[in-house]
Formats: C-alpha cells, structure tokens, sequence
C-alpha cells in the first residue's frame, strides 16, 4: 500500500472576411502595443537555472463545475453515507467499489491506483477554500484561473508568459524560425481566464494558439471555400481567392503574415495529428477527452517551444452534479483518468519525464446526496497532479480529511481542521503558486496574494 504523506484554458463582406482569415483572432492581424504593463518585473526573482533544468511543459485539465473529491477519496465514505439524506449505494458493486488505497474504482479509481503506484500520481484531498467562499461558478473560476482571490488581474498562463518573455527566456521569433517557436502557449478549450491579459498588452506570439485534435484543425477553413468555385475555368475558390486578395493588396505587415501563417499553421497541426503512436500506445477510442490529450501530448513531446497547453476537459461534459450524479460522474471519471493513464505510458514510451498534468477546478461539493441524487457545491476539492518526474517528488497521497455538517449541509475538510494538527492544507491558489515557480519564479506568493507553492511537491 502507497504510503501516505500528512505534510503540515467578388463581394466580400466584413463576415466573410474574418472567416476567411481562419481560427487565427484578431489580435494576430491587428498590431497591438508591445509594451506590457500590470507587473512589476524587478521584483519577481527569476532563476533561469530553474527554468533551463526543469524544461517543464504543462498541460491544464480544467474541470468546469466543481468536481466530487470522491473518485480520489472514499475514506469517509461510510461516515457520510450514514449521515446523508440519501444512502450511498455502497453494497452493489455496480456503483461502487473500492480500491485499496480508498479510490472509488467505478469512477476512474483502478486507473489511478495504478498510476499511484507507478509513481505517476501525486494526489491532494484537502485543497481546501477558506476565504471568499462565494461557491458561484463564474467568481471561483475566474479567481483560480486568476490564481488570486482578489478581482481583476491577468490569468495565470498570461502572466507567465509575460515573465519569461521579460526575464529573456522565451523570445519573439524570427521569420528563419521553426513554426513550432511561435507556440509557446496553447489553448483547446477557446478562450478562458487563463490568458486574459488585463493591463499585459502580450506580444501576439505570446498570445495562445488555438489547436484540436483530428479532424478538428482550426487552421484549416471550412469545406465551402475549397469546394466553392468562383471561376470554374481558372479553378478558382474563395480559398484561394482570399490568399490572392491578401498577397495583391495587403501591405507588408500583419494582415498578409496572418493569411501565410494560417497555411503554415493548418499544416503543423495536422503534421501533429498525424504523428503515430509508439507501439502499445493507443488512447481510449470514442473519447474525445482522450483524442484531445493524444494531440497535446505529441505537441509537447514534439515540440520543445510549447510551454503550456490549457485543454480544460472536452467532450466530458460539465462536472456540476447537483443530480443523477453517481452514473454520469463515474463515466466521466473514468474517460478522464484512463486517458491520462494512457498519457503517462505515452511518455514513458518516448523517454520524456519533463511534462505534467495537472487537474482541478473552481470548487469541491458537498457530500450529501441530495434528494436529486446529486452533490451541490462545496469548498473542498482533489488536486491530481501527474508526471512532471523530472522536477516533481513523489509524495502519493497528500491530506486526510473528516466529515463536517449535517443534513444538507455535509461537508469534508481538513483532518483537525482549525487545530494546530490539521492535516496540511491549501487553497486553490496554490496551484497557480507552484506553476510560477515550475517556470523559475522563485517569489510566486507576490503574484498569488500570498498563496504559497504546494509543500514538498517540487524537488
């Protein structure tokens, strides 16, 4: 058994127009400001020792709702079914079922015992809110994609970029660059609080590139501009026509760079796509969770410039359960973690031990099992943290929790909590705390309000 450790995302009209230019945002045709604004650089210490030995490269699994701690920790769970409005199912199987390490295996847990015990998964049941406790979806998630409580302010992956582009360790690439150094950061969820700029005003390249997995290029225009003729003599399509518009009229600049870099880009992501699989690897299939995380790990793997991808967890579904939460979270539990199972050995397999995963969300939820069948909001949550081996210790599982409330309103938090021998805890700030200083950034507190790096995690 794992030890436990206690530790203390022809006529042309303007609409036209913008499709035409494809999935690359305005703000890759329009010149902003380079200058940056909103962070006071000299004061955030940077060691670039740090930053060159751990090379990181992280992918953000953002799960939209606030999950169940419960696929990562059933140690309650006889306590909490006794006191809930509803029983748990606890003696069929077919719902739920154990692993010795206390994950509920029906909902992702055999996978999770395994990477547990591969050493793949550091594990924290008491990421724990105390302050704001507002439990409203939108508030919650902007501040922990903010990685501060506080209003306002730049997104964590924004204000990364920010820094290392300030602290000389990512540059602006040249036109004699390879494609991939003009990708540092990637989103394939669109847009979230993780790249909102505030008062950065971020060069375009270190804005995030959009990407899919597949099929689902966002380079590549829809199928009407290929197949749509204009001239059938000439084989002319809107396609082309807009590609010949832009090198006919377009001054030299941004606009015509925009039309040649999304060929260039259609054809690096699906160069990514079609990248084969080391033998023995094969992603869950009719997953899109799992074909999402297929692309972000060959882009990692193949391509050293990208530093983080934002994924938040597609084709999954919302993980707000307030009803019939037992069938549809075990699902996707188990689509989530088997696909980051596969991830790991996908490493393994091509000998990288620098990339991790990280997955939370805004909030945790209640334990009771409401009338509905479901679990409403709640301040405790898991944060799953996977690979990273070459920065990352192993500590396997982090924080005991006990049961609080009543009725309605049951809760986990920390083992003690309040006492002086509370089970170690920490907010979701923490999070983005131990991000900055994955990147070098040796004060993170200064940009997460005095949140502190999760203890012991790094090496």
């Amino acid at each position: 058994m794992m030890k436990r450790h206690n530790i203390k995302e022809e006529h042309i009209d303007r609409r036209d127009f913008l499709k035409g230019v494809g999935a690359l945002g305005i703000s890759s045709i329009f010149p902003l400001s380079l200058r940056s604004a909103g962070l006071d650089y000299e004061s955030i210490a940077f060691d670039s020792g740090v930053y060159e030995r751990n090379d990181a490269q992280t992918i953000i699994v953002y799960l939209y709702g606030g999950p169940s701690e419960l696929a990562g920790n059933m140690t309650n769970i006889e306590a909490i079914s006794q006191m809930s409005q509803n029983p748990y199912p606890l003696d069929d199987e077919r719902y739920i079922k154990l692993t010795k390490d206390d994950f509920w295996g029906n909902a992702g847990g055999y996978a999770m015992q395994r990477m547990l015990e591969s050493g793949d998964m550091n594990l924290f049941r008491t990421c724990y809110r105390t302050v704001d406790d507002t439990k409203a979806h939108g508030e919650c998630t902007s501040q922990a994609q903010r990685g501060k409580e506080t209003a306002g302010g730049a997104g964590i992956v924004a204000n990364l970029a920010s820094i290392l582009y300030h602290k000389g360790v990512v540059s602006e690439p040249s036109g004699t660059d390879d494609i991939g150094k003009s990708i540092p950061f990637v989103t394939m969820e669109g847009e979230s609080t993780f790249f909102t700029e505030d008062e950065l005003n971020l060069d375009p390249f270190l804005k995030p590139v959009a990407f899919g997995s597949g099929s689902d290029n966002p380079y590549r225009r829809g199928g009407g501009y290929e197949r749509h003729l204009l001239n059938r003599e000439t084989n002319t399509t809107l396609g082309s026509y807009f590609d010949s518009l832009s090198q006919r009229y377009s001054r030299e600049g941004k606009i015509k760079e925009s039309f040649e870099r999304r060929v260039t880009l259609e054809k690096f992501a699906n160069e990514i796509n079609e990248i084969e699989l080391p033998e023995g690897i094969d992603y869950p299939e009719n997953n899109v969770f799992g074909s999402r995380l297929k692309t972000a790990m060959n882009l990692l793997i193949h391509n050293e410039h990208t530093k983080v991808v934002s994924m938040g967890s597609p084709g999954l579904g919302g993980w707000d359960d307030h009803s019939n939460a037992i069938d549809r979270y075990t699902r996707r539990m188990t689509d989530l973690m088997e696909a980051i199972e596969t991830a790991m050995a996908h490493m393994k397999a091509v000998g990288k031990s620098n990339i991790n995963i990280v997955v939370f969300g805004e909030f945790g939820r209640n334990v009771n099992y409401n009338n509905s069948l479901g679990w409403d909001h709640g301040n405790n949550q898991n944060v799953y943290w996977f690979g990273g081996g070459d920065y990352m210790n192993r500590l396997g599982i982090v924080g005991e929790t006990e049961v609080t409330g009543s009725g309605t309103r049951l809760y986990t938090r920390p083992k003690n909590f309040g006492t002086s021998g509370a089970s170690y805890h920490f907010q979701v700030f923490s999070v983005a705390a131990t991000i900055y200083r994955l990147y070098g950034i040796q004060n993170p507190e200064i940009l997460t309000n005095g949140n502190s790096v999760i203890r012991d995690l790094l090496s």
